[in-house]
């Protein structure tokens, strides 16, 4: 009950730590699509300087490595690829699934993190990338 929680939200419900144990438990049931992806994300990050497991992570969570797109696209037909790429703010470059698809992605990934980092430099590296 909220009110039992003094109108708190109960924090181990809500856990960053829990949300973790989900995105890890998602990705291990992704495996198997998400291999497919393996030299094209590892490309990515080299050249982004990104962890690979983070765009893996991504693809995981946002499309279930495609599992969850119908050519490509969400079921609101609004996001488009296996990082979810709004369609409305960004035209997609490559097929849905294409290198090039998560580069574009990764590159707007990166960027969004340095906005983060230059607005908040005293954060750690783990509170800017939440």
């Amino acid at each position: 009950k909220v009110s039992g929680l003094d109108g708190r939200v109960c924090k181990s419900a809500f856990s960053y730590t829990a949300g973790l144990a989900m995105v890890r438990r998602t990705a291990e049931a992704d495996i198997v699509r998400l291999r497919k992806y393996e030299m094209p994300i590892k490309r990515v990050a080299r050249n982004l300087c990104l962890d690979p497991a983070l765009i893996a992570a991504i693809i995981s969570q946002e499309s279930r490595a495609g599992l969850l797109l119908d050519n490509g696209w969400d079921q609101g037909r609004q996001k488009y690829g296996l990082m979810q790429l709004g369609g409305q703010q960004h035209h997609p470059f490559g097929m849905w699934d294409s290198e090039e698809h998560i580069n574009q992605c990764s590159t707007i990934l990166v960027l969004a993190i340095n906005e983060v980092r230059a607005r908040h430099p005293n954060w750690t590296w783990d509170q800017q990338l939440r």
